[in-house]
C-alpha cells in the first residue's frame, strides 16, 4: 500500500507540473495575444485617418498629392520611426474611368504601409478588414474609382512569452477606404472669395508707415453649431499668367506693414500676437500651389508675405467660383455666359428659383427708357445740381435720376417710399449728404433697388452716404468711388428671407476699381459682389469692423488702414464644403 501512495503521489506531480506548464503557456500566449490586439486597434485607427487626410487631395484625381499626405500621418502616428521606401510618383497625377489600380509601400520596424489610388470595384481593399468577413457588394454611397483611397497597414508582432508554446509571431493587416466627393450642402461662409482664375496680384495689400495697412478676416458666429467658424480667404486663381508674375504671386504683400491674415476664434491653437485673440487661426486657401514646396512661394504668394503672420496659405481642393451668388438670386438652367475661362455649371435648384438679376436688368436696364410708374427727377422740378443749402425730399414715388452727365449733390436729398434708377452719374460733394430708404417710425421697411444704369456713384471723403435694406444693381459702365475722410458711409442689404434680394447689397457688372475708404462711420452689411472688377480698399489709420462678405474678381488694400472683414452668418451667401470625405470600408 505505501508503494501505491508513492506512485500515487508521483502522478499527482506529472498532473500538476504538465497543467503549469499549460497555464503558463496559456498566460504567455494571453499576453502576446494582447499585443497583438493592441497593434490592430492602434493601425485601424491610423489607416481610417490616414485614408480620410489624404482623400483631402482627391479634389482633382491627384493620387500623387494624396500618397504623400497619407504617409505624411502614418509617419507621423505610427511609433517605430520615419517609414520609408515609398515612391507617390508611382501613383497617378490625374484619373479617370479607365486609370488602373497602383500601389506603393513604406516600412518602419514592424510596420509595412501601404497606399493604393485609385480603388476600382472588385479591389480587394472594399472587402470589408474585420475578422472573418466576407465580400461586400458596391453600392452607391461607394462612388466612383477615382473618388476612393485605399491605405493598408501591415504589421508582425515578434511574440516573447508564447515562443514557448512554439509560437514565434504574430501578424495583423487592417485596410480603409475613404472617399472625396464636392459637398452639396451649403453651410459655411467665406469672408472674401476672389474669382480671378488666372493672374498674380489677386489680392495684395500694401501697407506703409508705422501701423498695419491691409485686410483681416475675423471668426464668424455659427448659429447652426453654437461655435465660430474660422475666418476664410479664397482665392480662385492658379497664378499661371499676369503682368509681374516673376515678381508677385496670386496673394501679394507690400510695403512696410502690409497685412493678409485670417483670424479664429479666441484662444485657438496656435494664436500668435495677444494671447485670447485669435490671431492667425483663420484660414487662406490659394489655387495655386507654392513652388518648390507648399506655402508661401510663388506662385501661391510672394517672399514678402512670410512677414505677414500665420496662417500661410495651403492649397485649394478646387475652384469655388461664384455659382453660389449666381444660384441663389439669378438661377439659370439654361447656362451662363461669361468672360472666357469663368464658366460655371447651370443652375440646377429644385425647385428652381426665377433669374431675379435678369428680370431686374429687363426691367430697369433699358436705356432712354422709364419705366411705368416712375417719375424723373427734373420733371418733379429738381436740378441736376443741387446747392449747399437745399434740402430735397421725395417720398413715396420711384423716382428716374435723368440728369446728365451727372447729378452734383452738395447740400442733402433724401428719398425714400420707393426705387431709384440713375441715367449716368451721381457725385456727392464735400458736406453733402445722400439718404436712401431710411427707416421711418411705425411704417414697415420695405426693400429697394438703387439701379445704375451708366456712370460713378461716388462721394467726397467728408460727405455722407445712407443706402439703408437696400441692393444696388450697377451696369458694366459703372464704378463706384466712396472716398475716405471724416465723412459716413453706412449701407446695409435687405434682411428679409422672403425678399428675392435678401442679403444682397451690390451686385456689379463693372470691370472697373470699386474704391471703399476708411471713414469716421464705416457700416457695411450683407454681399458685395463684383465678379468682373477689383475692389479697392484705401484707409489711413483707422482699425475698421464690416459686417459685409466680399465676392470679387480681386481686391488690393493700400495705406495704413486695416480692415476687419467679419460677415454674419445669416445674411450672407453660403458656400459647400470644400469635400466631403466619407470612410466606406
Amino acid at each position: 500500500m505505501k508503494a501505491l501512495r508513492g506512485s500515487e503521489r508521483g502522478a499527482v506531480l506529472l498532473i500538476v507540473a504538465g497543467s503549469m506548464v499549460l497555464l503558463l503557456a496559456i498566460a504567455a500566449f494571453v499576453l502576446d495575444l494582447a499585443g497583438l490586439r493592441a497593434d490592430r486597434a492602434l493601425s485601424t485607427t491610423v489607416s481610417d485617418q490616414a485614408a480620410t487626410a489624404g482623400s483631402l487631395e482627391l479634389w482633382n484625381g491627384d493620387g500623387q498629392a494624396a500618397c504623400q499626405t497619407a504617409l505624411a500621418y502614418i509617419d507621423l502616428n505610427m511609433p517605430g520611426g520615419p517609414f520609408t521606401g515609398a515612391n507617390c510618383g508611382a501613383l497617378p497625377s490625374s484619373c479617370g474611368p479607365a486609370t488602373a489600380a497602383a500601389s506603393t509601400s513604406a516600412t518602419s520596424g514592424q510596420w509595412t504601409a501601404t497606399i493604393t489610388y485609385p480603388v476600382p470595384n472588385g479591389h480587394p481593399l472594399l472587402d470589408p478588414a474585420a475578422i472573418g468577413a466576407t465580400t461586400q457588394a458596391i453600392h452607391t454611397e461607394d462612388g466612383e474609382r477615382c473618388e476612393r483611397l485605399g491605405v493598408q497597414i501591415d504589421g508582425i508582432r515578434q511574440f516573447f512569452f508564447a515562443n514557448v508554446i512554439g509560437a514565434a509571431s504574430g501578424d495583423t493587416e487592417v485596410h480603409a477606404v475613404a472617399r472625396a466627393t464636392p459637398s452639396d450642402s451649403a453651410d459655411m461662409v467665406l469672408n472674401l472669395l476672389i474669382l480671378e482664375r488666372y493672374d498674380c496680384d489677386a489680392i495684395s495689400a500694401a501697407g506703409g508707415g508705422a501701423a498695419d495697412g491691409g485686410i483681416v478676416t475675423d471668426a464668424i458666429w455659427n448659429p447652426v453649431d453654437m461655435a465660430f467658424d474660422p475666418g476664410w480667404i479664397a482665392v480662385d486663381s492658379d497664378g499661371s499668367s499676369g503682368v509681374g508674375r516673376s515678381a508677385n504671386g496670386v496673394l501679394d504683400i507690400d510695403g512696410t506693414n502690409g497685412l493678409i491674415r485670417a483670424d479664429g476664434p479666441a484662444n485657438c491653437p496656435g494664436e500668435i500676437n495677444t494671447p485670447g485673440s485669435g490671431d492667425g487661426c483663420g484660414e487662406i486657401r490659394v489655387l495655386a500651389d507654392g513652388q518648390p514646396y507648399p506655402g508661401c512661394n510663388q506662385p501661391a504668394c510672394t517672399s514678402s508675405a512670410l512677414d505677414s503672420p500665420a496662417p500661410l496659405p495651403e492649397q485649394l481642393p478646387r475652384r469655388v467660383t461664384r455659382s453660389p451668388v449666381d444660384y441663389r438670386y439669378n438661377c439659370k438652367p439654361g447656362g451662363y455666359s461669361f468672360d472666357p475661362g469663368y464658366d460655371i455649371n447651370p443652375c440646377t435648384k429644385t425647385p428652381p428659383t426665377p433669374p431675379y438679376i435678369d428680370q431686374l436688368v429687363a426691367a430697369y436696364g433699358v436705356a432712354g427708357t422709364v419705366p411705368a410708374g416712375f417719375e424723373s427727377w427734373t420733371s418733379l422740378g429738381h436740378p441736376c445740381t443741387v446747392p449747399p443749402a437745399a434740402n430735397i425730399n421725395i417720398n413715396n414715388k420711384d423716382v428716374y435720376i435723368d440728369c446728365h452727365p451727372r447729378l452734383g449733390i452738395n447740400g442733402a436729398v433724401r428719398i425714400t417710399g420707393g426705387d431709384v434708377i440713375v441715367r449716368s452719374s451721381i457725385n456727392i460733394q464735400s458736406g453733402a449728404t445722400l439718404e436712401f430708404n431710411k427707416p421711418a417710425m411705425g411704417i414697415p421697411h420695405i426693400p429697394r433697388i438703387f439701379y445704375m444704369r451708366d456712370g460713378e456713384l461716388g462721394k467726397a471723403g467728408s460727405a455722407n452716404l445712407y443706402l439703408y435694406k437696400t441692393t444696388v444693381y450697377m451696369s458694366e459702365t459703372s464704378e463706384l468711388d466712396l472716398g475716405g475722410g471724416t465723412g459716413e458711409l453706412v449701407w446695409q442689404a435687405p434682411n428679409d428671407p422672403a425678399y428675392r434680394f435678401d442679403d444682397l447689397a451690390l451686385w456689379s457688372e463693372g470691370t472697373s476699381e470699386h474704391k471703399f475708404a476708411g471713414q469716421a462711420v464705416l457700416d457695411l452689411s450683407g454681399v458685395f459682389f463684383v465678379p468682373r472688377g477689383t475692389v479697392a480698399y484705401a484707409g489711413q489709420g483707422n482699425q475698421l469692423q464690416i459686417s459685409a462678405q466680399f465676392i470679387s474678381k480681386k481686391l488690393k488694400s493700400t495705406g495704413q488702414g486695416l480692415l476687419i472683414v467679419a460677415p454674419e452668418f445669416d445674411h450672407s451667401v453660403l458656400f459647400p464644403e470644400l469635400l466631403d470625405i466619407q470612410l466606406i470600408r
